[in-house]
């Protein structure tokens, strides 16, 4: 394999963007001698990092419960509360710090079996299955998948109010709020984005729908059970608040899929 390819696969607490930089700039050796991208590495060869660097991720040893896991990908079950990718202020309590850690990488030392690339959203208010790829070119057949409709995502949710009808489909385009960008609503020229849900059962002043995903737009179930007039318990930022709650009744319960390498089919059940 080249230099490049193998140091993305492997230096995991800095950026896929930034191996480029960080080779041209000599920074990278190959059996103690500055490498360049183009370089054939076997096995046997010997990588190193020269210098510090400027404000990698840090791995997190944080149990993590697995639903299912192969040399090519990762089935987690991700509680409430915590964010899939390291974003804004929130660089040390995800998901991929987690993952760090499961790969090899430790505090201090940048290299590890596998990079993880999550294939999937969920909010970090809600909880249960979400696919991790242990390489990009699996990560990139997985989102193919989706796209083509392959790959099935049943949520089970707690509603405000109580459903009228049994079951329906919410076929209808979203995109930014108008009044609070954070937000997404349905809007005429957003992107398409259908919900299908089913009454599981019926409370004094609250429904339990199952529902699953058409298509993958973010907030989506939240964005169109709010728009369907029934917001999730808990949540919020739909319910007219600006401020998201840390856990919501969103729960990823089931997700199926042919395996992106081998074709075989897999099943996965949240433990929660």
């Amino acid at each position: 394999m080249r230099l490049v390819d193998v140091v993305k696969a492997h230096l995991v607490t800095v950026p896929v963007r930034a191996v480029g930089p960080l080779i041209s700039g000599q920074r990278i050796t190959v059996n103690g001698h500055c490498g360049r991208m183009d370089d054939r590495v076997v096995a046997g060869d010997v990588l190193g990092l020269i210098g510090a660097l400027e404000d990698p991720l840090v791995p997190l040893d944080r149990a993590i419960t697995i639903a299912y896991e192969d040399n090519d990908l990762i089935v987690c079950d991700k509680p409430a509360g915590i964010h899939v990718h390291p974003v804004g202020r929130h660089r040390e309590d995800t998901l991929i710090n987690a993952f760090l850690w499961h790969a090899g990488a430790r505090p201090g030392h940048h290299w590890a079996a596998w990079r993880p690339y999550p294939a999937h959203r969920l909010d970090r208010c809600a909880h249960g299955l979400v696919a991790i790829a242990k390489r990009s070119a699996v990560h990139d057949a997985f989102r193919e998948q989706l796209g083509k409709g392959s790959v099935t995502r049943t949520y089970r949710t707690l509603v405000q109010g109580i459903v009228a009808d049994d079951s329906g489909t919410i076929d209808a385009p979203l995109g930014l709020d108008p009044a609070f960008d954070y937000r997404r609503a349905v809007i005429a020229d957003g992107e398409p984005a259908i919900t299908q849900w089913r009454v599981l059962e019926r409370r004094p002043d609250q429904t339990l729908l199952a529902v699953t995903l058409d298509t993958g737009r973010t907030h989506q179930i939240r964005a169109h059970l709010a728009h369907l007039g029934h917001p999730i318990v808990g949540d919020t930022l739909y319910a007219g608040e600006k401020l998201s709650a840390l856990a919501i009744e969103l729960h990823a319960t089931d997700l199926r899929f042919p395996h992106p390498i081998t074709g075989t089919e897999i099943t996965c059940v949240s433990g929660y």
